[in-house]
């Protein structure tokens, strides 16, 4: 029988010891019923591992009851001090009061005589004076047992090597460290991919004000995890710096300058995926600010150009019969802010102003009002020449033919009319497209609608739809899908 590494199984077997003994502990619960405190204990250390991973180091009793007593509803005791006492019988099962790591005999078969294991799951941070409050954090086989429940990946992935990286450190294990590094630079790598698609999806995906309110937490997870690690990064750096300077001050201790030479390596790699993490962290920045926002703003001209005062309001009020508050309601946002001349008492006690009135009555003018109608107006204006040129184009290039692509069509652009693949209306007409589906053109176009010009112009055109099609399509400046582009004339496909 092969009992190879008999001692190590056995070891990691009595890991779980400490929740073992709090299945023991019986737990009643307010309605009566019992359960056991191994649920709590597995909690407790979930505690510290989320505070570990975040960089807080303020995980003492009292946090430790406050989280307990809100996770179970406070399905034990309505007293924050029940909670408080149940807290630290439970960090004393995992550190002793007595300052021993806990320590459980077993024999060994394989070399026939008993041996100890000890383990040190919790250990002591720092002290708050004021409060007399004893903080803790997760020692290593409090990581250990955390990582025996559960693998960890994705997101926290990184938070993790970091976390096993400071262990080898101290322990002096320089070689499994550079391992560590290497895994932490495929680690970055993997977060880089992560981030580009999410942009991707950012482009491609907000149609709604849910699907953006769910990127934009997306986006704001993300940016706290990767300024978390950039803290962790530092701490990291620091304490490389420490055992650098105390490897040098015992040289005589190592003689070949190997450890030293070791730690130089670590450091000189681990400033490489440094760097790398640092850019990442300013390309989740620029996402959370100028993607989400172009996102946004796109989404707010998509609302404003689809919206349809005749059908989506007039037509509800006169067809559908609605009680009169809430017809009220309905039209409110559309109606002018209500004016009345009062006049305060007050006003008296103002200081006056003293002129001498002219017999002749000078008109007085706006020009700055007129000024800015008058752009309003060539705005518009050019925005409908543009859309109808694009249009123009479009049937050009189809030639009598029914379907095409966005990329074909961008060919043939680059070829005939480069400088319009310049243009943001160029783009945003496309993406409005794309969100509409298909574009109708028919009484239920306003008057003031940016593409009264193309029905003008082109009064045999009926539609164009437009569906997504796998690609990208990559120019200066600018990065959109690739579409399905058909259109209707009449009554038939043309």
């Amino acid at each position: 029988m092969e009992l190879e590494n008999f001692s190590e199984r056995m070891s990691r077997i009595l890991l779980f010891s400490p929740l073992y003994r709090l299945r023991e502990r019986k737990l009643t619960r307010r309605d009566g019923t019992e359960t056991t405190a191994m649920e709590l204990g597995l909690m407790t250390l979930l505690f510290f591992f989320e505070h570990m991973l975040d960089g807080r180091k303020d995980a003492g009793i009292r946090e430790l009851a406050g989280f307990l007593q809100e996770q179970t509803n406070s399905q034990f005791s309505e007293s924050f001090q029940d909670y408080e006492k149940l807290a630290r019988k439970i960090v004393t099962t995992f550190r002793p009061t007595t300052g021993r790591r806990n320590a459980e005999t077993f024999f060994d078969w394989s070399s026939r005589q008993e041996r100890t294991a000890e383990f040190s799951y919790l250990k002591a941070d720092k002290v708050d004076v004021s409060s007399n409050a004893q903080y803790y954090v997760l020692d290593e086989q409090g990581l250990e047992l955390v990582f025996a429940t559960k693998e960890y990946f994705n997101e926290y992935q990184l938070s993790i090597n970091q976390l096993i990286l400071r262990k080898q450190l101290e322990k002096g294990q320089f070689t499994l460290a550079l391992r560590q590094v290497e895994e932490m630079r495929l680690d970055v790598e993997t977060l880089r991919d992560r981030i580009t698609r999410i942009r991707r999806e950012i482009h491609r995906s907000i149609v709604s004000e849910e699907t953006l309110a769910h990127y934009r937490k997306i986006v704001s997870d993300l940016n706290e995890r990767l300024k978390s690690e950039e803290d962790q990064f530092k701490e990291l750096k620091s304490f490389i710096g420490e055992t650098k300077q105390r490897i040098q001050n015992n040289i005589d201790k190592d003689p070949g300058r190997k450890a030293y030479d070791s730690i130089m390596v670590v450091e000189q790699r681990l400033d490489v995926v440094h760097g790398k993490h640092r850019k990442l962290l300013e390309l989740g920045i620029e996402l959370g600010t100028s993607a989400l926002a172009a996102a946004e703003e796109a989404l707010y001209f998509s609302g404003v150009d689809s919206f349809n005062f005749e059908n989506d309001v007039a037509n509800r009020v006169f067809a559908t019969p609605l009680p009169l508050d809430s017809i009220r309601t309905l039209i409110e946002p559309f109606l002018p802010l209500a004016k009345a001349e009062i006049w305060s008492p007050m006003d008296i006690f103002a200081s006056q102003r003293l002129e001498r009135f002219e017999r002749e009555d000078r008109a007085e003018e706006f020009p700055e009002a007129e000024l800015l109608a008058a752009d309003h107006a060539a705005a518009k204006a050019n925005i409908r020449q543009h859309y109808s040129m694009i249009v123009d184009d479009l049937l050009v290039f189809l030639g009598g033919k029914t379907q095409t692509t966005l990329q074909a069509f961008f060919a043939f652009e680059e070829e005939h009319r480069p400088d319009i693949l310049s243009q943001k209306q160029f783009y945003i007409f496309w993406m409005i497209l794309h969100r509409r589906h298909t574009l109708r053109f028919d009484a239920s176009l306003g008057e003031d609608s940016p593409y009264r010009e193309i029905m003008r112009q082109h009064p045999e055109l009926l539609a164009i739809t437009a569906n997504l099609a796998p690609g990208l399509l990559e120019l200066p400046g600018y990065t959109i899908s690739n579409m399905n582009i058909e259109v209707e004339i009449h009554d038939r496909i043309h």
